[in-house]
């Protein structure tokens, strides 16, 4: 009966070809994992084992390469095993059968020559050359190579690179050949289950380099190998991890510190970097400091999935990511917890201290936010909000999805479900957390803004008139409560929401419409005032003025007019001398005046008639201290328990108070406390206005 032909150029052709150095040294790798087999097979530990690999002419398309084992020999077997394409000889230890085909790929000359015992105890020898052709692939040469008595193993030699692929990827470099060496076999080097093997580089300059295994690796390890409880992974299988802590050399040459090596059949098929999923940076044991994280991950589920080329898996990347995930998180609560335990101490001190200011993000358990949602590697305010907005974002959706389903049940008269009272609880409690967390964040924010204002006015008030900086810091209380030479009107500028006049009024909280400290001319159509009073505002949004949407998102009702509008006079904190120039009655009518006269500036450009009998209310604060309590204050009408002063102006439709910087603020503050008392939070001690270091920095 006929049998298929193997097209073996064919086969070659279509392997799959290096991506990167480490694919392109693959069937050297493959040599000496071959060897190591070798030596399996011969002795019972293999610590008797050795292979030497050398290199020559390393950076040239003419590199040689020699790997030689003490192994058990190409014996009748192994020989009838490697004349078979894609043989299952070695497929119980994770052997493909198609390593030599990779060889033959990768270089233009190969060599083979073997010392073994026969099944009748005779030593024998075999020699040839393999080479790629459709036939007579295996071409017998004279042995050449002097071997011991009763000495038995193998030698393979490569000579100059075939394909463009190899000749452009192959390493050029000995370190790289040493990383890749060592990052193939990692996981017997750290645990010292290897063969001695003896690595010598020369490179075509002629600089030489050579390495030892294990022993070059295994001296790094500080702490090793711990082996871990099996992680079990639902769906996917079950995973035996081993951990060593090593010098940071152990790292080198990987593009990162801390890796997990997943082993296919007993090799290193990949590494991933765990940085992000460790947290931390370096670790420390015994006075041994910059140390890194080495886990060694093997397990049925990746030997079956290891790929022809042994340089990737058949698994999909959210699987792998999944199992990566999973160890990183085992490692670190179990057999590592003690070196992480002060680390995951201070994060969660960082922690606490950002949800206690920035309350809005307590939308849930503080535990299992920092358990579940908050990476190991969140350290700073920053890193936290980019973990949980989503988070936040997410819920707030459910929620809505869920009221919004239950309504529409009862609005279509579909079925009720039976635990219908306990969803409605459930959303409603989450809204409630959610409005509580939103009610905290503003009240913490505002009492910033608080201790900030105290802590101006008190600094205004200790600098003397002529001192330098007097004017930067009057300048720098009037921005605190709103932005100077700024018109709210103009909806491009983004400043325009950045006021906190709540301070003085609530009233004023979502005013758009202002003019700060800008002359009047700007502000009103055929004035040619060069006044600036400090604030005045005709729209609160829906309250004073017409616009009915603030920033202009709507047109102007041009037809009414302005009943309302709201000018504010900041006079400095602790300012006791005023003349006959400074009469507050005085300037405020005359800003009044101006203002009845003419249009005001409203969004699009647009102007308002201000109406004739327009309400003015004026706020003016100040120390009311010296000259100005004993002069122009003295007949004004105490209010608020003596604490303000009041002038009516009936004929001008105008009201005047006058209000103390400390009775401003304390008001503020009380009716702050409230929201406060309603959010759950005290807050009572005063914001601490110095740069807080992170962990990062530390």
């Amino acid at each position: 009966m006929p049998s298929l032909r193997v097209n073996l150029s064919s086969r070659v052709r279509k392997l799959l070809k290096p991506s990167n150095p480490q694919q392109a040294l693959q069937p050297v790798l493959e040599a000496m994992s071959n060897s190591v087999m070798a030596i399996d097979e011969k002795f019972e530990t293999r610590s008797n084992g050795r292979v030497s690999v050398e290199i020559k002419d390393l950076g040239s398309n003419n590199v040689s390469v020699t790997v030689e084992d003490n192994g058990i020999g190409l014996d009748e077997l192994h020989y009838e095993a490697f004349l078979e394409v894609d043989t299952e000889f070695k497929r119980e230890r994770g052997g493909k059968g198609v390593g030599r085909l990779y060889w033959l790929d990768a270089f233009r000359q190969i060599e083979v020559q073997s010392q073994y015992f026969d099944q009748h105890g005779s030593i024998r020898r075999r020699a040839f050359k393999f080479v790629l052709e459709d036939e007579d692939q295996i071409q017998d040469i004279s042995p050449s190579h002097d071997w011991l008595e009763n000495q038995t193993g193998t030698i393979i030699r490569f000579r100059g690179l075939r394909s463009a692929a190899y000749i452009d990827k192959f390493p050029k470099q000995a370190a790289m050949v040493v990383n890749h060496t060592i990052s193939e076999f990692i996981a017997d080097f750290l645990s010292r289950n290897s063969p001695m093997i003896t690595l010598s580089i020369e490179t075509e300059a002629g600089a030489i380099t050579k390495a030892d295994f294990p022993k070059d690796v295994a001296e790094l390890v500080a702490v090793g190998p711990l082996h871990a409880e099996t992680v079990q992974i639902e769906s996917i299988g079950d995973f035996n991890v081993t951990a060593f802590l090593c010098d940071k050399r152990a790292s080198r040459g990987m593009n990162l510190k801390h890796a997990l090596h997943l082993l296919g059949n007993g090799r290193t098929v990949e590494s991933r970097k765990i940085d992000d999923l460790l947290g931390i940076s370096d670790l420390e044991h015994e006075g041994q400091e910059e140390l890194r994280v080495h886990l060694v991950v093997a397990s049925d589920f990746l030997d079956a999935r290891t790929a022809e080329s042994r340089t990737a898996f058949t698994i999909p990347e959210g699987e792998l990511a999944e199992i990566t995930r999973s160890v990183v998180t085992s490692v670190r609560n179990s057999i590592l917890s003690d070196k992480f335990r002060e680390w995951d101490k201070q994060r969660r001190f960082a922690f606490d201290r950002f949800l206690a200011d920035q309350p809005i993000y307590a939308f849930s358990d503080p535990d299992e936010l920092f358990v579940e949602q908050v990476p190991p590697t969140a350290t700073t305010p920053e890193q936290f909000v980019r973990a949980l907005s989503v988070v936040r974002m997410r819920r707030e959706q459910e929620r809505e999805i869920t009221l919004g389903n239950l309504v529409g049940s009862l609005v279509s008269g579909g079925n009720i479900p039976e635990n219908f009272s306990e969803l409605v609880q459930r959303a409603a409690k989450g809204i409630q957390i959610n409005e509580m967390t939103s009610l905290a964040h503003h009240a913490a924010r505002r009492k910033v803004v608080l201790d900030l204002l105290d802590k101006l006015i008190r600094r205004v008030r200790e600098t003397d008139s002529g001192k330098a900086g007097k004017h930067h810091l009057e300048r720098t209380l009037h921005s605190l409560l709103v932005p100077m030479q700024m018109a709210g009107w103009d909806y491009e500028t983004v400043e325009r929401s950045s006021h906190d006049l709540w301070i003085l009024d609530e009233r004023l909280t979502y005013t758009a419409g202002f003019s700060s400290d800008l002359q009047l001319r700007r502000s009103i159509k055929g004035s040619g005032s060069e006044d600036r009073p400090d604030l005045v505002v005709w729209d609160v949004g829906f309250g004073l003025g017409p616009i009915s949407v603030p920033y202009g998102d709507e047109d102007v009702d041009e037809i009414e007019q302005l009943q309302e509008i709201f000018i504010v006079e900041l006079k400095k904190p602790g300012r006791t001398e005023y003349g006959s120039n400074d009469r507050l009655e005085d300037q405020l009518t005359k800003y009044i005046r101006e203002l009845k006269a003419g249009d005001v500036e409203s969004f699009g450009r647009r102007k308002i008639r201000v109406s004739h009998d327009c309400r003015f209310y004026c706020l003016v604060v100040a120390d009311i201290e010296g000259q100005l309590k004993n002069g122009e204050l003295a007949s004004w009408e105490p209010i608020d328990n003596g604490r303000g002063r009041r002038r009516e102006l009936r004929v001008m439709n105008t009201i005047i108070d006058v209000f103390e910087w400390s009775e401003v603020l304390r008001s503020a503050r009380d009716r702050n406390r409230a929201l406060l008392s309603m959010a759950g939070l005290s807050l009572r001690a005063d914001t601490a206005f110095e740069r807080k270091k992170d962990m990062a920095a530390e």
